[in-house]
Formats: structure tokens, sequence, C-alpha cells
């Protein structure tokens, strides 16, 4: 092992202070892009204080040399690197919360490179904001350009580009299309559940440099520790917890405004390696909104009619995008119908057992044990770190 410097003093979180900043990551299998992402980071004109990592990967000891070697050839930095508690990825992103120690944390995926200003600029933004109204900042995803490491990357966000460059009508008629009948925009995606007296009711004006959005999505996510703390991640899902940052998101918007720099600039390559089947993607989409829901909601009967609603736009719209992509064994729109035949059990749950419940229901799921389907093993249980 090598020797790092040791990590910044233990001192209580702070809803104000924005003395440093920790990259905190969560990782599973990804051992190339782990690197490149601590890499990319440690090249920032502002260097983090520390970098807490958390690994699934049965391998994770052999992950951490190499991250060590890559610290030790960019200078030192404290590092803390520990295996998983159990292999969810928000097990793991509240694991990294409760060892860092640093005021603002970078909790960006493992497959997300840093540019060199980004988070200069948004560590100026947290420090102008004594009041500690802005609870969690969103850094812009980009291209690779000025980032230290990378290498292929799959093509992102085909449908911010199919709008962009049309005229104004049709550029209206994509954006109600994406929006309305693929729902595609995170708020789309997501049911809120709390009643309006739960939401942040204060002062909503933002410097000049951000825009205030309503969710944040993980692989650009940087927030107060001590609001990590306060609303941590739910642990009652696993393997790649498809929404959990939509979730965390929306609870974030209890205590403060969200926003996003759009000259803070991150390159998300979106490594193929830990990604879940298309079907049982689209089958846990719509089966954790609802356990959300379930857990969450103070109007039972209300919110859960409105999810039924909302159930039914997200299976229709599963279909389109099947067809546009040439998928033609439907593998979304089935992962959707699937979906539905889990829902009845999901919503009798008792709330008070309904996380260790799910834990077990998405395990069988994600694992492959309905006939004919094999095992996922970007999400299956594994020896090692979480045998």
């Amino acid at each position: 092992m090598i020797p790092q410097p040791p990590p910044p003093a233990k001192r209580p979180a702070s809803s104000v202070a924005a003395q440093d900043w920790a990259l905190c990551v969560s990782t599973y299998q990804r051992g190339k892009q782990l690197c490149d992402c601590v890499r990319a980071a440690l090249a920032s004109t502002e260097r983090p204080a520390e970098i807490v990592i958390v690994d699934a990967s049965a391998d994770w000891a052999q992950n951490r040399e190499r991250v060590e070697a890559v610290i030790a050839a960019a200078g030192g930095c404290p590092l803390t690197y520990v295996p998983a508690r159990r292999k969810s990825l928000t097990v793991q992103r509240n694991q990294a919360v409760a060892l860092a120690r640093a005021d603002i944390l970078f909790m960006i995926d493992d497959d997300a490179l840093l540019h060199p200003d980004c988070a200069g600029r948004i560590m100026a933004q947290y420090r102008a904001d004594t009041q500690g109204r802005i609870v969690a900042i969103s850094a812009r995803n980009t291209g690779s350009d000025g980032v230290t490491g990378g290498g292929e990357s799959k093509r992102t966000n085909p449908a911010a580009k199919l709008a962009a460059g049309r005229s104004g009508p049709v550029q209206r008629s994509i954006d109600l299309a994406l929006r309305h009948l693929l729902m595609i925009p995170a708020e789309q995606r997501f049911l809120g559940y709390d009643r309006p007296e739960r939401r942040w009711q204060g002062d909503a004006t933002l410097p000049q440099g951000l825009l205030r959005v309503d969710f944040i999505v993980g692989f650009a996510l940087t927030l107060r520790r001590h609001l990590a703390l306060r609303e941590p991640f739910d642990e009652g899902l696993v393997g790649s917890s498809i929404a959990e940052d939509l979730d965390a998101s929306y609870r974030f918007g209890r205590h403060g405004m969200l926003a996003i720099a759009p000259d803070a600039l991150i390159h998300h390559l979106e490594a193929a390696a830990g990604r879940d089947r298309r079907r049982i993607s689209a089958m846990l989409a719509l089966l954790n909104i609802a356990y959300f829901v379930r857990r969450n909601s103070e109007r039972q009967g209300r919110d859960l009619a409105r999810y039924g609603l909302w159930y039914l736009r997200m299976a229709l719209a599963e279909l389109p995008k099947d067809i546009a992509g040439a998928r033609w064994d439907l593998p979304q729109f089935r992962g959707a119908l699937l979906a539905g035949r889990h829902l009845p059990a999901l919503l009798r749950q008792p709330r008070a057992g309904l996380p260790a419940w799910y834990q077990d229901l998405q395990t069988r799921l994600i694992t492959g044990t309905a006939p004919g389907h094999g095992q996922n093993n970007a999400t299956a249980p594994d020896p090692g770190a979480n045998g």
C-alpha cells in the first residue's frame, strides 16, 4: 500500500461552510474508468481535500492499489478506500458520506471526468452562499476536450441533440414529444410525494451563473455534507439503484435550492460495464418510483392513484423508444409490463417492512430467477466484498 497523507481533521457538518471538497465515488467493476475519474479530479485547479471510494468489486483491493498509484503520480492526496457493505449504489453512497470529512461532497459517478476548472467554479458558488440556501449544485455534462484521462464513450443525450439547431416550431414540437410522449426529462420520470408544506419556501433568488433545477442526476451531483447526512440515499434499493438520484434530489429540495452551474463542466462517459439489461432497467425504473411513493407518501390514496396514471404513461412511452431503436423484441416495453405484474404485491406491503421486502424482490428480479432468463452480472451477488 502506497502511503497517503492523512484526511482532513474531523469537524461537525455545517449548513454554510464550504472550506473544501471531497471526491466521493461509489464503484463496481470499473477499475480503468475509476482511475480516469480520480486522475481528472486531481488535475482540478482546486484539488480535492480527500478522496473517498467505496468499491463493491470482488477485486477491490487491486483497484485500490491502482488508484493509489494514480494519486501518487499526481503528487498525493488523502485516500479512504473501503469495500462496500452491500452491493447497492445507495448503500455505497451513504457509506462514503459517513467516511468523508470535507464540507462539500462531489458524489460523481466512477465514469465521470471533471474538467479542470469545474470544482473551482462550483466551490466559488457554495462559498458565496453564506446563508446556505443552495444545498446542491450540478455540473453540466459536455464533451471530453480538456479533460485528463478518458477513452471510449457511448453516445450521450441523443434526445437533446435531436432538438438542437432546429427551427422554433420544429424544436417546440420535438420538446413536446420528448416531454409528454416519451417522458424523457427527469421531472417526468419521477412522481413527487411530499405535501406542499414539506417543500422549502425560502428566497429563491439565485446568483449569476446558476440556474435552478428540481433534480440533479447522480453523475454530476455535488452537495453539502450536512445535507447528505440529513437526507441519506434510500438503502431499500439494490445494485445500480435506478432513480436513486431523483429521489434523493427531491428530498434535498426540502431544505434549500438545487442549481446547475452551466460553466462547471463534467464529461460523463456512460461506460457500458455496469449497465443493467434494458428489460430489467425499464422494469426497475417503474417499480422504484412505486416504492418511493409507497414508503414516503403521507397521502397514500391520492398519490397511488396518481402513480397508476403515471405508470400507464411511462409504459406506453417505452414502446416508441423500442421501435425507434429497432429493438423488435421490445425489451423496454416488456420490462414496463413486467413491472405491472409486481406492482400489486409492492403496494400491499406494510410500510414498516417495505425496504427489506423490496430488496429481496429486486435481487430475485435482477439475478434472473424468472424462467428463461440468465443472471445479470452487473448487479448479481458475488463473492468478496459483498458476499
